[in-house]
């Protein structure tokens, strides 16, 4: 269940990245709603290996937004629940969770210091 929930996440983003709601952050805090709810559950590691991908995605498409100063709780939780991942004990699943950080601070920084994103 939880993956195709994932998948639809994915293809709403793409839809929301062709339309005006892209830059507005409370069309998109389903988006935050979602992935809080995922990184708060037990998942089987299918998921967690399915999870990075999509979230570099939505990150790429909608990061300036999803890292806008109005969205720091969202933001604090997803750093918690990637540190929690990054002590996981499958070798991918650490991999990934760290990979995830470094979007998260890349394009945080990126956002913050007004540079073009590049990731």
């Amino acid at each position: 269940m939880s993956l195709q929930v994932l998948e639809i996440t994915e293809k709403f983003s793409m839809m929301a990245a062709s339309h005006s709601i892209a830059t507005d952050y409370g069309k998109l805090d389903c988006l935050t709603a979602i992935f809080t709810s995922f990184f708060s559950r037990n998942q089987p590691l299918s998921f967690w290996k399915a999870l990075f991908p999509v979230f570099n995605n939505v990150f790429d498409l909608h990061g300036a937004t999803l890292m806008a100063r109005e969205n720091d709780r969202f933001l604090k939780q997803v750093a918690f629940h990637l540190l929690r991942l990054a002590v996981f004990r499958n070798e991918s699943v650490k991999k990934r969770a760290v990979i995830g950080l470094q979007i998260l601070v890349r394009v945080w920084f990126f956002t913050c210091s007004g540079l073009p994103h590049m990731l």
